[in-house]
């Protein structure tokens, strides 16, 4: 009921002062969404700098990704799948073993992954719902708190596209409120054909 009431009061503020939100369409689609597929670029910002890498996401809803990297060059080709039960990792510029296992699942990669994020969102106790505009699109922003004591990843927030009703960006923030992670997402395709190779790995 708590949940309901923070969201009916901040939709309503939203939509006086900030412009109409499309919360209720786009949540409906973000929980029927399967799976996905997306290009993104991906941000991960520590005390010593930023580290940008390009890559396409493939995810399915029971917790199964494949997030294949083409940029930097020296990670170009590499990917990193789950499979649903195990971490696997294929990179090509090892000259033998170019596949490996690797329990268990990391933090900082599994978050990246959409449906975690709506995990989370369900779960939160404590919700915000607001109105922002990104690179002159108007976007619902959603916020979940990430569980767990990891001082480097608090909460996150998503960008939807009003108007496409489309994740363009998510952000993970630190206890801090500092931006640890960002994802911004392009081409992306709801409910994608997965095939019963996109989670396997072959050398």
């Amino acid at each position: 009921m708590k949940k309901i009431i923070i969201l009916l009061m901040t939709m309503l503020l939203c939509s006086c002062s900030q412009g109409k939100t499309a919360y209720p369409t786009i949540q409906e689609k973000l929980t029927s969404m399967e799976s996905y597929k997306t290009d993104a670029r991906l941000t991960y910002i520590s005390d010593k700098g930023e580290t940008v890498y390009s890559a396409v996401q493939t995810a399915a809803k029971d917790g199964r990704y494949r997030i294949e990297t083409s940029q930097p060059e020296d990670y170009k080709g590499n990917i990193v799948m789950y499979d649903g039960k195990m971490v696997w990792q294929y990179n090509p510029q090892l000259e033998n073993n170019k596949i490996s296992v690797n329990p268990p699942d990391k933090a900082s990669r599994r978050e990246i992954i959409l449906f975690s994020f709506l995990e989370n969102y369900v779960k939160s106790s404590d919700v915000s719902l607001g109105v922002a505009s990104l690179d002159e699109s108007l976007c619902t922003v959603l916020e979940a708190r990430i569980p767990g004591d990891n001082a480097f990843m608090s909460t996150e927030k998503l960008w939807v596209d009003n108007k496409t009703q489309d994740p363009v960006k998510l952000v993970i923030y630190d206890s801090e409120n500092k931006e640890r992670i960002v994802a911004e997402f392009t081409n992306f395709e709801y409910n994608y054909s997965i095939d019963d190779n996109t989670f396997t790995l072959k050398q």
